[in-house]
């Protein structure tokens, strides 16, 4: 017979790759976790996960069954929430999934105000590449996720919600900002250092520089946005980036910036939910708040190059 228990043990060695750190997630003994994964085993026939000095990855068996072992907690866990609760009342964990460029400036101040509208409701904030997110979206391991440019697909939905215009970051002495404003020409081969392809952002600028016919230089590549901001800030080469992800660079004045026109650069951030977890209050309840948080940082300008689309 299988126990919701030993899936839950299973589902978080899992997301964790590690039987020490999912026991002390669980707050359970470790001999005790490897006896819920290993009565799970015997109960479905099938060995689930590979343990390695690299940790823990799951067998194929484990792949395949932690898709249903997800639906299996989201189906029981939403059938607590319908029953135990009062009409009113709303708890239980809602996952949110965040990009870099994003979870400076919306993470604060959403979570604050979660606590304090819904104090039942555990809001856990995950910050990954977009991709990641995406994936994760797709698996039914995030409830919801604010990506860019996306739409809806047969695993997550996709509404817009606001729209960014990008800036040309560098050194705070560099001459080519100082203006504040630039045209797309006056970029054109300028030494950049940017994200590899097929990151998003990389992919958005792609599309841009050959649509407008402008080409650009990347001198310089690496898939962690703290390099571009750093390298940047050296001097010598200037990334392209969402001003709101460097807003405290710039107030400390390590970063310049200059707003992109002629054309400028833009991306469309989204708010998509999980097809793959069965829709309930709570949920539902979290993403109107993000909406609404999101429009108040753009409205009072902490949020900066962005603005909002009507609903």
């Amino acid at each position: 017979m299988i126990d919701n228990k030993h899936i839950q043990s299973f589902i978080r060695v899992l997301d964790l790759g590690s039987f020490s750190k999912a026991a002390k997630s669980l707050n359970i003994a470790q001999p005790a976790l490897s006896q819920h994964v290993q009565k799970l085993e015997a109960a479905l026939g099938a060995k689930l996960l590979d343990r390695s000095s690299r940790g823990v990855t799951p067998t194929a068996a484990g792949r395949e069954f932690s898709g249903r072992a997800r639906e299996i907690l989201s189906l029981v866990d939403s059938a607590e929430r319908r029953f135990r609760a009062e009409e009113q009342e709303l708890f239980g964990e809602v996952r949110l999934g965040l990009p870099g460029s994003v979870c400076p400036v919306l993470a604060p101040e959403l979570l604050v105000r979660a606590r304090k509208q819904f104090p039942e409701v555990n809001l856990i904030i995950t910050e990954l590449m977009s991709g990641d997110l995406a994936d994760m979206l797709r698996e039914g391991r995030m409830d919801a996720a604010i990506l860019f440019n996306v739409e809806e697909t047969e695993d997550f939905s996709s509404e817009p919600v606001l729209v960014e215009r990008l800036h040309l970051i560098g050194a705070p002495d560099a001459d080519l900002l100082k203006s504040g404003a630039l045209t797309a020409r006056e970029i054109s081969n300028v030494p950049l250092v940017g994200t590899y392809p097929p990151h998003g952002l990389r992919l958005l600028l792609e599309r841009w520089s050959s649509d407008c016919g402008i080409p650009l230089a990347f001198q310089f590549e690496a898939d962690a946005p703290s390099v571009l901001v750093r390298l940047s800030a050296k001097g010598g080469c200037y990334s392209i980036v969402a001003k709101a992800a460097i807003a405290h660079e710039i107030k400390s004045n390590l970063l310049a910036s200059a707003e992109i026109s002629e054309p400028p650069i833009e991306r469309t951030g989204c708010i998509c939910i999980s097809k793959r977890i069965p829709p309930d209050k709570a949920r539902e309840s979290l993403v109107k708040l993000v909406k609404s948080v999101v429009r108040e940082l753009v409205a009072n300008g902490q949020w900066p190059g962005a603005e909002t689309i009507k609903p």
